[in-house]
């Protein structure tokens, strides 16, 4: 019989950074099938997974938004612990069957079952701020997944319809509005996300314009405009 060396049985690096054995949510929902294989499940988290859980039904079936916060040391496995919510979220089988995780997966398919969520993964890093992370990250996303769907209006929109105003005066009206319309024609909305139709006109336009900046009206508008004339602020 062969001699056997500890150093046939485990291989080590050459090199180890500090990085090396933190999971990106971005990667870690890409590759379930890894991000679920290296997951411990620990009593504490299962806790944590009831409560994450807990917190977005009410959310859903409140028709409200709520945010928590999600703190630990670097390393401690905050992402990966977003991966796999995010996946149990998505209806992902190898995720949704965690030993550990069965009861807490058997309390909320009840209110999960036949949902569809919206989840978005993103990351700070080279971001210039905040909102241009978070919300930039949101119209990305969801340019990829329903590239249909027109551009959430989630940008600062005043200076924008500032501009609008000004093209519509060197367009024309007839130009201007054949020239939404027809954008808005090309990116209607689907796949059970919803649809909303447009017919935009001089009385249209001005009622959403002038709408308040939350009103369903006037950020349709914004998105209509940067799906039509300002597309390089996607």
């Amino acid at each position: 019989m062969p001699d056997i060396f500890i150093k046939d049985l485990i291989q080590l690096p050459e090199q180890v950074n500090r990085g090396d054995f933190v999971l990106r949510l971005a990667e870690g929902v890409s590759h379930p099938e890894e991000t679920v294989a290296s997951y411990v499940v620990t009593p504490q988290l299962e806790r944590c997974f009831d409560e994450a859980l807990s917190l977005i039904k009410s959310a859903v079936q409140g028709g409200t938004s709520k945010a928590a916060y999600l703190h630990g040391s670097f390393g401690s496995g905050k992402s990966h612990f977003m991966a796999v919510l995010h996946l149990i979220l998505q209806g992902n089988a190898r995720a949704r069957g965690i030993d550990e995780l069965a009861a807490v997966v058997s309390k909320h398919n009840g209110w999960m079952e036949g949902k569809r969520f919206l989840l978005v993964p993103f990351h700070l890093i080279g971001s210039k701020s905040m909102e241009s992370a978070v919300l930039g990250g949101y119209v990305r996303h969801l340019a990829v997944l329903h590239p249909e769907a027109r551009t959430p209006a989630v940008y600062r929109s005043e200076q924008l319809l500032k501009d609008a105003d000004g093209l519509r005066e060197n367009l024309g009206d007839a130009k201007f509005f054949d020239s939404l319309n027809g954008a808005v024609k090309a990116g209607s909305a689907g796949e059970g996300w919803g649809e909303v139709s447009s017919n935009w006109n001089a009385p249209a336009y001005g009622r959403a314009r002038n709408a308040a900046a939350d009103a369903p009206e006037r950020q349709q508008l914004v998105g209509d405009l940067i799906d039509t004339f300002f597309k390089s602020m996607k």
